[in-house]
């Protein structure tokens, strides 16, 4: 954490805490290589693990590799990248890709700004029991018009996971 700039995003904080926490990666013995070897520093190692799970699918490489293109972690920073490795994970309904998906949508970060778009996403994660996303999309539901939020949970009720 020394390494990284003093003005992050909280979102880029909690991606890490929950990447930690949940022992990062540990479902494939190359991913789980991956994110011991992100953890630990070497993140040349962790980035030439994690892109080929990415290219297969894989969320949780999916979700590490948009972080890592966030901060720039031995990869050239990019937030277009990094949303478009979130996108591809929140699309399989991962938690922590919806959540930082809408925090991209919010502040414009990588991809055009829409509150409507990050109100969509902090409520997929949200109904995952993600407690930041709820406090952010009530919030968001504040500034929105009622035909907005009312449109966007038509989308909430008919969205599925692609798989």
């Amino acid at each position: 954490m020394n390494n990284m700039p003093k003005k992050v995003s909280i979102w880029v904080l909690l991606a890490a805490m929950a990447a930690m926490v949940m022992g990062c990666c540990q479902k494939k013995p190359g991913v789980e290589e991956a994110g011991k070897a992100y953890q630990s520093g070497d993140f040349k190692k962790a980035a030439s693990i994690f892109a080929p799970e990415a290219e297969k699918g894989n969320p949780e490489a999916q979700v590490n590799l948009a972080f890592m293109y966030y901060c720039g972690m031995h990869v050239e920073k990019s937030y277009e990248k990094a949303a478009e490795w979130y996108k591809k994970a929140a699309d399989q309904n991962n938690v922590t890709a919806q959540f930082s998906l809408g925090t991209l949508y919010e502040n414009g970060e990588g991809v055009k700004k829409d509150l409507e778009e990050a109100y969509f996403w902090y409520s997929l994660a949200e109904n995952q029991g993600d407690k930041d996303s709820r406090r952010l999309r009530q919030e968001l539901e504040q500034q929105l018009s009622k035909n907005q939020v009312s449109s966007q949970k038509k989308r909430i009720s008919g969205w599925k996971p692609a798989r």
